[in-house]
């Protein structure tokens, strides 16, 4: 029998009993007293949402948006070309001495 799988499930035994993530004494003290939340109606929630936006805001943050990504799409393009061009290419593998 091997060894390997006893210790590794001893292993996971003895990690098992260990707190994940241990506080700080202060810290997990300090949230024992803490007040419960003060519940607010619904409307000072919906208050700070911003108002709607019309057809025309929202069409040109699209277009705006898909110009962006038609020149990253571009830029990646001219990023898959070839960093040497093929006349420099021959003349290195040539050698210095070719």
């Amino acid at each position: 029998m091997h060894p390997l799988p006893a210790c590794l499930a001893a292993l996971i035994a003895l990690a098992a009993c260990t707190e994940p993530y241990p506080l700080a004494p202060e810290l997990a003290a300090s949230g024992a007293d803490a007040p419960y939340p003060e519940l607010v109606p619904v409307e000072w929630i919906t208050a700070q949402v911003p108002p709607a936006t019309d057809n025309r805001t929202i069409l040109a943050r699209t277009e705006a948006i898909d110009a962006r990504a038609a020149r990253l799409r571009a830029r990646a393009d001219r990023l898959r070309d070839p960093v040497i061009d093929p006349d420099t290419k021959t003349r290195m593998r040539e050698g210095v001495d070719g």
